[in-house]
């Protein structure tokens, strides 16, 4: 049976409060309750952490849809310790950017995340805008290294010759290829 717990700060689900919080400041929420066809109030209410009421999985698929902010999902997944990533929309097309590039980003984003860390480390404390700061920069960059894997696959599967020689190559026992 699910007992719930309290983090160190006394609350059952931070992630979920935390990205409401982000998602509430990151935008204008009466705009969001009309775009999704509710009250704004109503909505308003419901994202209210003084109120009874919570918004339903398809209030926060349809807040996702119209402002293009997966806060709100990627709150809910982080309470199950689990982390979301958005697909590519394509019909299995691979980003024309060359793969190097998108590597370098990868990384550079990495780099980014670990001089945080460090200079996180150095001070003893995080503040909340740092903090906010570090999970969109590691979520961006889980995303850009799904769609990296996705265009390694788009790139070979779409040359199927390429593949075979580029396996032949290295998994030969030839000296000085593998």
């Amino acid at each position: 049976m699910f007992k719930p717990h309290l983090d160190k700060y006394g609350t059952e689900f931070p992630h979920w409060e935390s990205a409401v919080a982000r998602f509430k400041a990151a935008h204008n929420q009466s705009e969001v309750a009309r775009s999704i066809g509710t009250q704004p109030q109503l909505w308003i209410n419901k994202l209210s952490p003084e109120q009874s009421g919570e918004p339903t999985v398809k209030n926060v698929i349809a807040a996702a849809r119209v402002t293009g902010d997966c806060t709100l999902v990627h709150g809910l997944l982080l309470e199950l310790d689990m982390a979301g990533i958005a697909l590519p929309k394509s019909n299995h097309q691979g980003d024309e950017q060359p793969l190097t590039s998108q590597a370098l980003e990868i990384t550079a984003t990495a780099g980014e995340l670990a001089r945080d860390a460090i200079s996180a480390q150095q001070a003893g404390r995080v503040c909340q805008q740092r903090r906010d700061n570090a999970v969109s920069k590691a979520t961006a960059m889980m995303g850009a290294l799904a769609l990296f894997v996705h265009n390694v696959e788009s790139r070979f599967h779409a040359i199927p010759g390429m593949t075979v020689a580029f396996d032949t190559l290295t998994t030969s026992a030839v000296p000085g290829i593998s």
